[in-house]
């Protein structure tokens, strides 16, 4: 046997824990993000819908704040 095959061996071994797959996030908690942040964002499309100026720009807000929320800030905490 090879000092090479031993070195694998060991490192394997090592590497066998970093393979592991997670245990995943909480099913309700992922349910109750995705309910609020996807009714955020339609909300916010159905008030861009009303033709005015003011409620229009808070639709936008609305959508924009959904999207933050989805890609920047659930990624942050249920990792």
């Amino acid at each position: 046997m090879s000092n090479e095959h031993v070195a694998d061996t060991s490192r394997a071994r090592v590497h066998e824990d970093e393979n592991m797959t997670s245990k995943g996030n909480n099913v309700v908690l992922s349910a109750v993000l995705f309910l609020v942040l996807f009714g955020l964002f339609v909300a916010g499309l159905y008030v861009m819908a009303l033709f005015t100026a003011a409620t229009f720009i808070a639709g936008l807000a609305m959508c924009l704040v959904a999207l933050f929320g989805t890609f920047d800030l659930v990624p942050r905490f249920l990792t």
